[in-house]
């Protein structure tokens, strides 16, 4: 089963990718994080926020700094240890709920914020994921999506070729992400499966979420400039990170 092959592949990603995190929160990356959820989040009252696919935690930690009311779901249950601990280390309380991003067990209308981050292109259903979170989400409520066409190389020959190209010069700089040559296989296997691999994006994100019923779409294409360091700038550079806010 695809969707037990990906928690699973997650779960064993769970060290590695907690400690990558808890580089970011010493670095200029978490406030940079921060100033853009706080761009497009209009806090005038207490914010009740999900965090799907919250991994170690990152975001949900950082909106506990906010002050916002956190919900972390994720469906590896390492991946959710490794948010707590990573929550009180920091400080904070969160809630974290092991479960699938396609049916989040919540009423109609729980939360005012639902943000992911690398997420939806994992997703075996994403346009039924984004219609559960629509409805979820209170009158008004909005979500944050950041992600990034991570594999379309693989159908793309030329789009192949300048990551390899930018990947080479990350490298020389000193880039090293820590994850095994094993993983990698198995991590672009998925991703052939996984239908968001084969679809451009964001354009098709804006039209699954007009699809669930969202509207007053804003997408910023290209947030790289803000949120990475000078070694993923240039590993990144041809597989931009975009943003996506979606209003109920």
């Amino acid at each position: 089963m695809l969707e037990a092959r990906i928690e699973k592949y997650w779960t064993g990603r769970a060290n590695g990718y907690s400690e990558a995190i808890q580089g970011d929160m010493n670095s200029f990356k978490k406030n940079a994080w921060q100033t853009i959820i706080r761009e497009y989040v209009e806090a005038d009252g207490p914010i009740k926020a999900l965090d799907v696919g919250t991994g170690p935690g990152f975001f949900a930690v950082i909106m506990a700094e906010l002050g916002y009311e956190v919900t972390a779901i994720d469906t590896s249950s390492e991946m959710l240890k490794e948010a707590q601990k990573n929550a009180q280390f920091a400080g904070f309380e969160i809630t974290t709920i092991k479960g699938d991003a396609h049916r989040i067990e919540f009423p109609d209308g729980t939360f005012d914020l639902i943000i992911s981050r690398n997420l939806v292109w994992t997703l075996p259903n994403p346009i039924e994921a984004y219609a559960e979170w629509y409805r979820i989400l209170k009158p008004r409520g909005k979500v944050l999506v950041f992600d990034a066409n991570w594999y379309l190389r693989l159908s793309d020959p030329r789009m192949q070729e300048k990551y390899e190209v930018c990947r080479q010069e990350a490298v020389k700089k000193g880039y090293s992400d820590g994850v095994t040559s094993n993983q990698h296989k198995e991590c672009e296997e998925l991703a052939r499966k996984l239908p968001l691999t084969h679809e451009k994006r964001p354009e098709w994100d804006k039209k699954a979420l007009i699809q669930c019923g969202f509207d007053s779409i804003y997408i910023n294409e290209n947030i790289n400039d803000l949120v990475y360091d000078d070694k993923q700038k240039t590993l990144y550079f041809a597989i931009p990170l975009f943003a996506i806010c979606a209003n109920k």
